[in-house]
């Protein structure tokens, strides 16, 4: 009984360490112990391109690399099959590759206040994912495969200049879903 509550006392005053640090801010660091990366956050670090390093963390679920550069998406995202959370708001991207449907794990993608033209059909095979952010984007209609997101809880299209007939296009795809839709005012443009 004594030596559980040695044990006990190591553990609430910090005197053992039994997991490695899992979160990390800065990629040299990261790059030091690659299998125990679960959480990066690379906001506003001033990156161009997507890192290719990012290939080496395969325990990799929460990834932030908002408010950069970035103008694309690789065209291999095999090797982010854990990866649940991904934010790249905020930065100069233009389309989203067929390779998005490799992301099986992703529950929450973060794209608004990019430059997104094009959604490809391959997102509709996101079966997890429940919350998708294309605010202020030049988006102007969605895919028809997109029905098929079963998971899909919340869809964020704010901030996109969009008139009423692309809006209710959009409202019919997603009518027999339970999801939150969110449009701004539409406007009076063709």
């Amino acid at each position: 009984m004594r030596v559980s509550l040695v044990f006990l006392l190591c553990l609430l005053v910090g005197g053992f360490t039994f997991s490695q640090n899992t979160h990390f801010t800065n990629l040299a660091e990261a790059r030091q112990t690659p299998d125990s990366v679960v959480y990066l956050d690379l906001h506003r670090s001033q990156l161009k391109k997507w890192p290719e390093q990012l290939s080496e963390f395969k325990n990799l679920k929460n990834l932030d690399l908002s408010h950069n550069k970035i103008d694309s998406l690789p065209k291999d995202l095999s090797n982010f099959k854990a990866l649940d959370y991904l934010d790249l708001t905020a930065n100069k991207i233009d389309s989203l590759p067929n390779s998005i449907s490799h992301l099986e794990s992703l529950k929450i993608l973060k794209l608004g206040n990019n430059e997104i033209y094009h959604v490809s059909p391959e997102i509709a095979n996101l079966k997890k994912l429940e919350s998708l952010e294309l605010w202020s984007n030049n988006i102007y209609y969605l895919p028809q495969e997109m029905k098929e997101m079963d998971g899909l809880r919340e869809l964020d299209l704010r901030s996109i200049q969009m008139n009423i007939k692309h809006q209710d296009a959009i409202r019919v795809i997603f009518e027999e879903m339970d999801l939150r839709l969110r449009f701004s005012m539409s406007c009076d443009c063709d």
